[in-house]
């Protein structure tokens, strides 16, 4: 593959994984995922690799190669792989599932290095910006994280019986703020700068209907949330968790909203959508995107960006 600055990943249900040049929205190439559906997909920070989580298994890409088949398959997994991502100098990478496992797999041997189980499905996984700690998500609304220094494991939140299932978690670039979606569209945000003594979130209902995903902005600014009833929207955060007034980005043809990634000066958005289309979205104008990516046949639920020089993204 020729060398290229930008790289807009798009997955889904259609057992296939695009990559687009994302200024012109030309799809320059297709990843056959066969016998699965993708459900998470991270970009290696160098921009060599791509990893697809699916069905029982996670397979890693290299996408500097011309080959169709992945470079590495990691498929000691039961159900479905709900999250993956990389570290950052790509000596192991992570991932969660529907079988209650985080694992910790050593990139040089393909080997499950570590794993914790807990005792619901792990929805969502994040790395902390120290590269040894990660936040979860689950099933049941617990939020923890997991130290991989210490080898323990620490609840942050669960409230039995009240919280709706944790759809998406999501860490700040500075390490001040996590972020929790669930079921039923609430979003919780934590100050987490002392994991010692991490105080009570900030709440407020975001979206009419169940939460699917949420992201900090790199600049650390802004939060987006994704849900079911067919909008993304964009919250400013102030340095105490709490979220101001919220901007709706959705358009007629728009149906559930599964993922979303900002670009990394933080002025647009990607979000990826039950109608088979990605959409790029100016974070300070909500009438229409700039631009779609469609070529998937059916839902697009995970997005994945990688900028080479992270500068300003978009120009007229």
């Amino acid at each position: 593959m020729p060398e290229v600055d930008l790289i807009l990943a798009t997955a889904g249900f259609d057992f296939t994984i695009r990559l687009w040049s994302p200024l012109n929205a030309t799809c320059f190439r297709t990843l056959l995922h066969r016998d699965s559906q993708v459900n998470s997909l991270d970009i290696s920070h160098d921009g060599k690799h791509l990893a697809a989580a699916g069905f029982e298994q996670v397979r890693v890409y290299d996408i500097t190669a011309s080959s169709q088949h992945p470079a590495t398959t990691y498929d000691k997994l039961n159900k479905n792989v709900t999250t993956v991502g990389f570290q950052r100098m790509k000596q192991w990478l992570y991932t969660g599932g529907e079988d209650g496992l985080t694992c910790v797999w050593d990139m040089r041997t393909s080997g499950c290095q570590r794993k914790l189980k807990l005792d619901s499905p792990v929805n969502s996984v994040v790395l902390h910006p120290n590269q040894s700690l990660l936040f979860l998500g689950q099933s049941n609304g617990m939020v923890s994280f997991w130290d991989l220094r210490m080898d323990k494991s620490e609840e942050i939140f669960h409230n039995k019986g009240r919280v709706g299932s944790v759809q998406s978690i999501a860490v700040n670039n500075i390490a001040t703020q996590l972020a929790a979606i669930d079921n039923k569209g609430m979003v919780r945000v934590w100050r987490v700068d002392d994991l010692s003594d991490i105080p009570a979130p900030f709440v407020q209902q975001c979206h009419v209907d169940r939460g699917l995903k949420c992201t900090f902005s790199p600049d650390c600014a802004t939060l987006a949330t994704t849900g079911a009833d067919t909008t993304a929207r964009i919250w400013g955060v102030t340095q105490e968790g709490e979220l101001g007034a919220g901007h709706v980005f959705t358009c007629p043809d728009q149906k559930w909203v599964w993922d979303a990634k900002f670009s990394t000066d933080s002025q647009f958005l990607f979000t990826g959508s039950s109608d088979g289309t990605v959409r790029l979205w100016d974070s300070l104008r909500t009438d229409s995107p700039k631009q779609e990516y469609a070529a998937h046949q059916r839902a697009v639920v995970s997005i994945a960006f990688w900028d080479r020089e992270a500068q300003t993204f978009y120009h007229e």
